[in-house]
């Protein structure tokens, strides 16, 4: 798997001026254990951003429903970012997850291998914060889609799938030379110009299928 991509065009490289809080130099095992607090941020975040939108709404998940993150932990602004960055990345490619996952037959004991491949076609041509996003995106509809199977108490689970697989592929060690999760804080909505980074998803419902789980 390519673990590179370039210089990613949607970092911004200025500093944000706002933030004026000292932060440790961030490492691969800092990335992963901030990663848990950054996902269910972006869940929840995500989430009520579904709920307050027009049309079809998510299923009422009490899991995602008692979050409760704190606006002024850095860390929940991080996620906060990235679901709001990534609200263009969810209307595309949220109903061609939907999509493929209605076509697994997933339980407890087989989600992590089918997540673990399709995480792993998201970054099939490299990483960049797109792809980390699509990632959330996709760990998020997991966990709504687990809870209509009737599967509870999935959530927690789910982001330890996300941590192992950013430490396995280097995605954390990548993360971590961007300067942590914190510098999502950096990138702005200059960040949907790119999009086109992620034109590979477009087919990743029947991409995804085909390639991994057809029998």
């Amino acid at each position: 798997m390519a673990t590179g991509g370039g210089d990613d065009p949607l970092k911004n490289g200025s500093q944000n001026e706002n933030n004026s809080e000292e932060l440790p130099p961030s490492t691969e095992e800092h990335v992963v254990q901030e990663t848990e607090e950054v996902f269910c941020s972006f869940v929840f975040f995500r989430y009520n951003q579904e709920m307050e939108e027009e049309g079809e709404k998510p299923p009422l998940d009490p899991e995602i429903m008692a979050l409760q993150p704190d606006k002024n932990n850095q860390l929940c602004r991080v996620g906060q970012q990235l679901a709001i960055i990534g609200d263009d990345i969810n209307r595309r490619y949220d109903l061609k997850f939907k999509r493929m996952l209605s076509q697994l037959a997933l339980t407890p004991e087989n989600a992590y291998n089918y997540f673990c491949k399709v995480a792993k076609s998201l970054f099939d041509s490299g990483i960049n914060w797109g792809r980390v996003i699509a990632l959330l995106s996709f760990g998020y509809r997991l966990a709504l889609h687990v809870f209509q199977q009737g599967i509870t108490g999935f959530l927690t689970r789910i982001a330890r799938f996300i941590c192992d697989f950013l430490l396995r592929n280097r995605i954390a060690q990548w993360i971590a030379q961007q300067g942590g999760w914190v510098a999502a804080l950096e990138l702005d909505n200059v960040y949907l110009k790119y999009m086109i980074v992620l034109l590979g998803v477009v087919l990743l419902g029947q991409f995804v299928v085909k390639r991994f789980f057809s029998s």
